[in-house]
């Protein structure tokens, strides 16, 4: 039996205390280092990441976001290990569901040549703590390296390929025996938040159209099978010495993405982001800030909110289109 590869774990974090003691003893059980890039953390990430034997703790200094920049820097942070490793590119409320060790998928994780590449379903954990769906998609999120390729393939400045990815799709796997846990619609308030921000992002970087930026970030209903989770799939204190949910803080109402997006928009002036979706009267009213939306952008606001349970249909794909080649 060859000797076992190093497991690396390279995550992202900016003011992640809410769900980072959760994350860090799950990831301690398996990984040798857990390499946080932490980019200017003002609530207590660093000190919490810090405590934990297995982090090597990185600056990422860079005040915006650039999501392929820290990933790069995760990355060849990890490649000064030396030896045989794999790695795992995991955001710091993403945790493997707590039967990964009994399954013959982690074997497989483990045995791998160099070169392979592992694909994961997220397991949504919903509000409740008891429900949740399993998304249809799968995520490349694991690399047994190579030490070879480098990461340059499909890397964005917002959606980011998290690991070095091989052009030629050789040794490509799909994990089903397991799931990682995420917790994004754990926390509602956070995950609005976080969408708005990532609305103002996307426009900020790419530019990309108001229509389409609604389309992929304005909440959906749920389209996936929900479902009643295992206890087996949660860390407990008599298997595991913690309770997950204990690890989690839900009280703070105050996001940084939200600090983010107002310090731009004072910054540049709120004209320039009139068409975007982030307009809601809560964030409005909470900092303060008068909104830029003359009559018909509202209008526009309007049909987009009214229409997002529906944005699939034939019709209102038409006339999506159809605002969008007029320049709207």
């Amino acid at each position: 039996m060859k000797n076992k590869p190093l497991l690396i774990c390279m995550t992202p974090v900016r003011n992640e205390a809410w769900v980072l003691h959760a994350f860090l003893k799950a990831t301690s059980l398996w990984a040798d280092y857990i390499i946080i890039a932490d980019q200017m953390s003002i609530d207590g990430s660093r000190d919490i990441a810090l405590s934990y034997p297995k982090v090597i703790l990185i600056e990422n200094n860079n005040p915006d976001f650039n999501e392929s920049e820290r990933q790069k820097l995760l990355i060849d942070k990890a490649r000064e290990i030396k030896g045989d490793k794999i790695l795992f590119g995991l955001d710091a409320d993403e945790i493997f569901t707590a039967n990964f060790l009994e399954t013959a998928d982690w074997s497989k994780i483990i045995n791998s040549k160099p070169g392979s590449v592992f694909w994961f379903k997220w397991l949504q954990v919903l509000e409740d703590k008891i429900h949740g769906f399993e998304t249809q998609n799968y995520y490349p999120w694991v690399f047994h390296d190579d030490n070879v390729e480098p990461h340059s393939n499909y890397v964005a400045n917002i959606h980011s390929m998290r690991i070095p990815y091989p052009i030629e799709e050789k040794q490509m796997f799909y994990i089903d025996d397991f799931k990682v846990l995420h917790f994004q619609h754990f926390h509602p308030q956070r995950n609005e938040s976080k969408q708005r921000f990532y609305m103002f992002v996307d426009y900020s970087l790419n530019k990309r159209n108001p229509i389409k930026l609604s389309r992929t970030y304005l909440k959906k209903p749920i389209k996936e099978k929900v479902y009643e989770l295992s206890v087996g799939l949660f860390y407990n204190i008599p298997k595991h010495g913690f309770d997950i949910f204990e690890n989690i803080e839900r009280q703070n109402m105050n996001f940084w993405f939200d600090k983010y997006v107002v310090d731009h928009l004072l910054d540049v002036g709120v004209d320039s982001y009139r068409k975007i979706q982030i307009w809601d009267k809560s964030f409005v009213a909470e900092y303060n800030l008068s909104d830029p939306r003359n009559l018909f952008v509202k209008v526009l606001h309007f049909y987009l909110k009214s229409t997002k349970n529906i944005s699939s249909n034939f019709m209102i794909r038409v006339v999506d289109k159809v605002l969008i080649k007029i320049g709207l």
